[in-house]
C-alpha cells in the first residue's frame, strides 16, 4: 500500500480540517496515484523512530498540478487552516522549495480507522 506521511498536519488531519495535501513529487510518481485509491496515512515518515499509521485516505480526484502562487485562502483551508491565509502557506512553501513551483494537488476523504473499502 502507498502511504503519504502527515508530520506537519496530523492533527488538522485527525481533526476533519485537512482534506488536501500539496507535495513536490516527480510526475511519474504522482502518475502511479489515481482517484479512488486507497492510501495509508502516517503521523510523518515510516522510516522515523515512532512512527505510525494513523489511518487511511481515497483520493477523491486524480493529483493535478498547481502554481503555488495560485493558492488561495479557500485551498489553505483544505490544508488544515494552519497558517492563516493562502498567502502565508504561499510563503511557507516557497521557502521550503526554493521559489514558486508546480506542486502536486492531492485531494482526499480520511478515516482515522484505516477502514476505507
Amino acid at each position: 500500500m502507498k502511504i503519504i506521511s502527515f508530520a506537519w498536519t496530523t492533527e488538522a488531519l485527525l481533526q476533519g480540517k485537512k482534506t488536501v495535501t500539496r507535495r513536490d513529487w516527480n510526475d511519474k510518481y504522482a502518475a502511479s496515484f489515481k482517484k479512488g485509491d486507497i492510501v495509508a496515512a502516517w503521523d510523518k515518515c515510516p522510516r522515523c523512530k515512532g512512527a505510525k499509521k494513523i489511518g487511511e485516505v481515497r483520493l477523491t480526484k486524480a493529483p493535478y498540478k498547481q502554481w503555488l502562487h495560485e493558492v488561495t485562502d479557500a485551498d489553505e483551508k483544505k490544508e488544515g487552516c494552519l497558517w492563516g491565509s493562502g498567502k502565508a502557506y504561499r510563503e511557507m512553501m516557497e521557502k521550503k522549495l526554493g521559489g514558486d513551483k508546480e506542486v502536486w494537488v492531492i485531494e482526499f476523504e480520511f478515516n482515522k480507522y484505516g477502514a476505507l473499502r
